[in-house]
Formats: C-alpha cells, sequence, structure tokens
C-alpha cells in the first residue's frame, strides 16, 4: 500500500426535512449575504425554491442569485459567479441542484480571492490559491458524489477541465427530492457512481481500499437492479444517494492510484457533445475495459465473482462474464450503448481531436495509445 494523508472536512446532514431542521442554525454561521445557486429551475418545480427563500429571509439573510447554471457548467458562467460574489460581498454560497451546479460553484470558490485569471492560474500555471470563498450544498441530484470533494469540471470553447476548489462546509442531502426523478434521468448518475468505483478499483494494486469498494459496488448494483426491477422505493434511492456520497470521500481509493481513462476520454468529448455524463460513460466504459482486461485478467476475474457473484474458476472465462454483467446492467438500466442511441452525432474530426488532447491514464492495466483511443471512439459511434 502507498502512503497517503487522509482527511475529510464534509459535514453531512441526511435524511428527510433536512433543510428544515439544519439550515438556519449552519447559517448562523455566516455573514449577511448568501448567494443562492441553481441550475434551470428544477428546484422551482420541486419547492425547494420557496423553501430555501423562507428560510433564509427568516434568518435575516441578503438573497443574491446566480441561475440557470448549465448542465457542463462554463467558463463564462464561473466568472458570472465570481463577479457576482465580489461585488456583494458573498459570505456562502449555497449549491442548490446536482453534480453540475456543485462543481460551478467550486470552482467559483476558488476565484473570488484569485487576482489573475483562475484559467491561466490553475491550468497553466499550476497555482492553487490559498484562500478561497464559503460554499454548501442541497443535492438534489446523486451520482456524481461532487458534494463531497473539491474538484470541478469547467468547459471553455471546445476544452474541458478539473479545477481545485474549496471543500462545501456543509451538505444536506434530502432523499426526498430525487424520490421524482424520472427513472432515465436518475439512472445516469447511478452508472455514474459505479464508474468512480471501478476506475478506483482497476488502478494498479489491490488492497484493504478495494476490499471496501467491492461491497460498495454490489451496493450500487443491487439497488439499480432493485429500480429497474419495480422496486423504486425512497429506502432505494436513499442508498443509491449516500452510495454516490461515499464514494467521493476518497476512502476507497487511498493507498494505491486509479485508472480514470475512461472519465478523461468522457470529459475531453464533453467539452464537444455536451451530452449527459454518465450516459457516456456508459458507452465508454465498457468498451475501455475490453481493450484492456486481457493485461489485468486476475482482477476482472475477482472483480467478476466478489461483485457480480460469477462463479466461473478460469480466470478468462470469468473475467469475460463479469464483461458481460457489466453490458447487461447498462442495457437493463436502459443506458445508451453508442453515441446515436445517446442522440449524438460522434463525427470522425470530434473523435480525432479527442483521441489527441484526453490524458492517457498510466495507472491502468495497460497504456492506451492514441490511436486505440480514436478507433475504440469510430466503433462507438
Amino acid at each position: 500500500m502507498e502512503s497517503f494523508i487522509y482527511q475529510m472536512p464534509v459535514k453531512v446532514y441526511f435524511g428527510q426535512n433536512g433543510v428544515r431542521e439544519h439550515l438556519a442554525s449552519e447559517l448562523k454561521k455566516y455573514g449577511p449575504n448568501i448567494m443562492l445557486a441553481y441550475g434551470k429551475g428544477a428546484i422551482k418545480r420541486i419547492g425547494l425554491y420557496d423553501e430555501l427563500v423562507e428560510i433564509l429571509k427568516d434568518c435575516g439573510k441578503n438573497i443574491i442569485e446566480l441561475c440557470d447554471i448549465p448542465a457542463n457548467p462554463t467558463y463564462e458562467k464561473v466568472q458570472e459567479g465570481i463577479e457576482l460574489y465580489r461585488d456583494n460581498h458573498v459570505d456562502l454560497i449555497i449549491a442548490a441542484g446536482g453534480g453540475s451546479v456543485v462543481d460551478c460553484v467550486k470552482v467559483i470558490t476558488a476565484g473570488v480571492y484569485e487576482e489573475s485569471d483562475l484559467w491561466q492560474a490553475q491550468m497553466d500555471e499550476g497555482r492553487i490559491a490559498e484562500k478561497m470563498g464559503n460554499f454548501a450544498v442541497v443535492l438534489t441530484l446523486s451520482g456524481a458524489g461532487a458534494e463531497m470533494d473539491n474538484l470541478g469540471a469547467i468547459t471553455k470553447d471546445d476544452d474541458k477541465k478539473t479545477f481545485v476548489g474549496s471543500y462545501a462546509k456543509f451538505v444536506i442531502l434530502d432523499p426526498t427530492y430525487i424520490k421524482d426523478i424520472p427513472f432515465t434521468s436518475f439512472m445516469p448518475g447511478a452508472f455514474d457512481s459505479l464508474t468512480h468505483c471501478m476506475e478506483t478499483y482497476f488502478g494498479h494494486g489491490y488492497n484493504v481500499s478495494d476490499r471496501m469498494n467491492e461491497g460498495i459496488m454490489k451496493d450500487i448494483i443491487a439497488n439499480m437492479y432493485a429500480m429497474i426491477n419495480g422496486n423504486d422505493s425512497l429506502e432505494i434511492r436513499s442508498n443509491l444517494m449516500w452510495d454516490s456520497s461515499l464514494i467521493q470521500t476518497f476512502l476507497f481509493n487511498v493507498g494505491k492510484p486509479g485508472d480514470f481513462q475512461a472519465h478523461s476520454i468522457e470529459n475531453t468529448l464533453g467539452a464537444y457533445s455536451h451530452g449527459t455524463h454518465g450516459k457516456q460513460l456508459a458507452i465508454i466504459q465498457p468498451a475501455y475495459y475490453r481493450a484492456v482486461y486481457e493485461n489485468e485478467m486476475d482482477k476482472f476475474a475477482t472483480f467478476a465473482r466478489n461483485v457480480f457473484n460469477v462463479k466461473e474458476e478460469d480466470n478468462k472465462k470469468a473475467a469475460d462474464l463479469g464483461l458481460e454483467c457489466l453490458e447487461q446492467l447498462i442495457d437493463e438500466a436502459k443506458l445508451p450503448r453508442t453515441f446515436k442511441e445517446a442522440g449524438y452525432e460522434l463525427t470522425e474530426e470530434v473523435a480525432k481531436a479527442v483521441s489527441m488532447k484526453c490524458p492517457i491514464s498510466m495507472n491502468g492495466p495497460r497504456m492506451l495509445t492514441r490511436e486505440e483511443v480514436f478507433n475504440m471512439l469510430m466503433r462507438l459511434r
């Protein structure tokens, strides 16, 4: 096991009526100016917006709104948020939404005390500000686990990069906010959670982190199948919500490197397609594993046996069956297997650009060549 330092500073309130029970007491710790950040208006449809505004007003807070944060947050939106934060002397941002809103807000906090251009500071100079803004999360769509980490993916033109922001001061996870999300909208997030586990798991080595990871993967798969089979209860969605958050505590990848090759390809492609993250991962992930699994046959066989309960003793056959189980899960969750099924026309030009720009993982079963990335994307059209 490699050496590591582990610290998880995020405070979580999990359960129904969390906003009513906990938000006011947390707000006492911050000044009068609160930015409320959200997406295209879903928080208004579910009644959360009115609930938040009522509590903020009862607490005597001034409300500054940052709305219309897109599904793939842009650097332009980040800059808008930074300007609002500075002009209004914001004391705390409440990110009310899913992973995209949370990512955008995290990156805003990274830039509020940065005197130079944030993109230049972090992407070009590799410099992370010591002082950052404050934010909290009221989560309305789970899957990415963004509420638990300090990383945010932002798109600028045809480039998508991951920034380092601050950690949330507190997170409110109320499963009632996700209970009415349609099956086809909920499943991409659940699969995103599973990919985070797998990409950690298939990094080099096998240790206690992997043993815990296997348990989380089994739970995600069991609860996805419960929903697939018609048991779409609040309890099932609660389990998946907490699974997602637990993964991004990074407890399951301490002491070992992760292999985030599929995420790297998807993030790079997302700057062009603006597609749903979990759907595009469902297309890329199995294809990537099919390309590399023979170089880590024992690990893929262990994955098949311990996660999908495959009984085959031969490692090659077990690994094959495990990948078939993964592909079957994707099909039964009604996730796409090609970009055409996802509604995106992948051109040869974009596939070439993605293959040339995406980071190549050195921590997986083997390194892909850029030609292999290109050919894989072309096969997935």
